[in-house]
């Protein structure tokens, strides 16, 4: 394994594909993940994809890339122009020598509050992974379904009923906690799967609605990531840790009826560990150990973002030579 960065983590330094690379080598980092190959090509031009690849791979960096959101409910035209974007973008990406993709269902709140109800959304998921499959075949390629917003079962059930050589998991390791699961039963469900991550953390803390979710750098949260790494790494030794790193709250709206039927998978004794993050990151808070919510937040993001980076990336290399996981 190996520490990486998720652009959107240095979004707003607004740097090209090859600045990005050299900062994550400056910056002690092994890897990036970037966002849309637009990102990296307007046109994507096959020969602009492979010369920053071929830079990335120079620098000994290793490198993803992101597709369209696999959902033609929120997609303009429905499902036949999206099988067409995505299959255009497949065969640029196996062009630039990208083969795990990352992609998501869920883009902005589609789970909660979207008037098609979810399954719709997860269904047509499936519908049309499997009519890229002749494409996703064809290059070799994987689609890797974030958590998002998607839960572990809601990746599980597109993987089960489109193939684990078509459908993975990109494993965002604190977006767990916005669908109430526990990070490590999480990490248990989704290991055979997951090719991509997210490494994130977070903490969890009751509120009137619920329990609210703040971010923090790797190691600053509740992620158990000493138990979680073993168990990705026992199924793939070299998934890249990518760190996506922001501030923000999400809510996980625990105490309301409808929120919880939207979670059918949800068990009581999952929920139960859960609320006991949120216990225990509770007596931190009325003890002083940990500061309110409410200032830590204060401190723009990008007045910390270099020192949250570096504490993470620590954090993580210590962990990896500990377990024995690190390469």
């Amino acid at each position: 394994m190996r520490v990486g960065i998720d652009v959107f983590t240095i979004r707003e330094l607004n740097l090209d594909p090859y600045q990005t690379i050299d900062y994550t080598v400056e910056h002690g980092f092994e890897g990036v993940q970037f966002g849309g190959l637009r990102s990296l090509s307007k046109n994507l031009d096959y020969g602009e994809l492979k010369n920053v690849r071929a830079y990335a791979d120079e620098k000994n960096v290793y490198s993803h890339i992101s597709v369209t959101a696999v959902n033609p409910v929120i997609f303009d035209g429905g499902i036949e122009p999206l099988k067409k974007q995505l299959e255009t973008e497949i065969a640029a990406a196996a062009a630039g020598g990208w083969h795990e993709l990352h992609s998501c269902i869920n883009t902005a709140f589609e789970r909660y509050e979207h008037p098609v109800p979810w399954p719709v959304h997860v269904r047509e998921c499936v519908k049309l992974i499997n009519l890229l499959r002749p494409t996703l075949e064809k290059y070799g390629s994987r689609i890797n379904i974030e958590t998002h917003g998607e839960a572990t079962f809601d990746a599980l059930r597109v993987i089960e009923r489109t193939g684990d050589h078509l459908a993975g998991v990109c494993l965002d390791t604190a977006n767990t906690l916005v669908n109430a699961e526990d990070p490590v039963l999480a990490a248990k469900r989704v290991a055979p799967y997951t090719h991509l991550t997210h490494t994130k953390d977070g903490i969890v803390t009751f509120c009137d609605e619920g329990i609210i979710r703040q971010g923090k750098p790797p190691g600053a949260g509740c992620v158990d990531f000493e138990a979680v790494l073993p168990i990705l790494g026992q199924y793939n030794p070299g998934l890249p840790l990518s760190i996506e790193d922001h501030k923000w709250f999400f809510t996980a709206k625990i105490f309301d009826e409808e929120w919880i039927s939207k979670n059918p998978e949800l068990t009581p004794y999952e929920l139960g560990q859960f609320v006991k993050l949120a216990w225990e990151t509770q007596k931190k808070l009325t003890s002083g150990e940990m500061p309110s919510l409410e200032a830590y937040e204060a401190t723009p993001y990008m007045d910390e973002m270099e020192e949250r980076l570096s504490f993470g990336r620590d954090y993580l290399n210590k962990l990896l030579h500990k377990l024995q996981l690190y390469g």
